[in-house]
């Protein structure tokens, strides 16, 4: 085969299309947090409750951790592909998960304690 997509053993790939998606997927998952903790911090700051403003800020934290893990991400899945491995390591994917639990437990409590 010569020109076109690189061929593994399993034949050939594209390298670029999976991981993109995957990398912009990752990307609104980081920015969805994003926006909710700075909702959570409006509304701490309007309603001058600490209650909103603590979780506001995990959760921008979270955010910011989400984004850089899916940057880390995409280089493994990228190389992985190319080089026609497994793609391994769902820790990031795990982490994210239970963010999104904790993050809406969280808002839950909140939404349940306000007065």
């Amino acid at each position: 085969m010569t020109g076109g997509a690189p061929a593994t053993r399993n034949g050939p790939v594209d390298p670029g299309l999976q991981p993109e998606r995957t990398r912009l997927a990752w990307s609104r998952t980081a920015l969805a947090f994003l926006a909710n903790g700075g909702l959570m911090l409006h509304a701490g700051h309007r309603l001058d409750h600490w209650g909103w403003m603590v979780p506001g800020a995990v959760v921008i934290a979270v955010s910011v951790f989400v984004y850089l893990a899916s940057a880390v991400r995409f280089r493994r899945v990228d190389d992985a592909i190319r080089r026609g491995t497994p793609v391994v390591g769902a820790g990031p994917i795990a982490f994210t998960a239970a963010a999104a639990v904790l993050v809406s437990l969280i808002a839950a409590a909140v939404l349940a304690l306000a007065e």
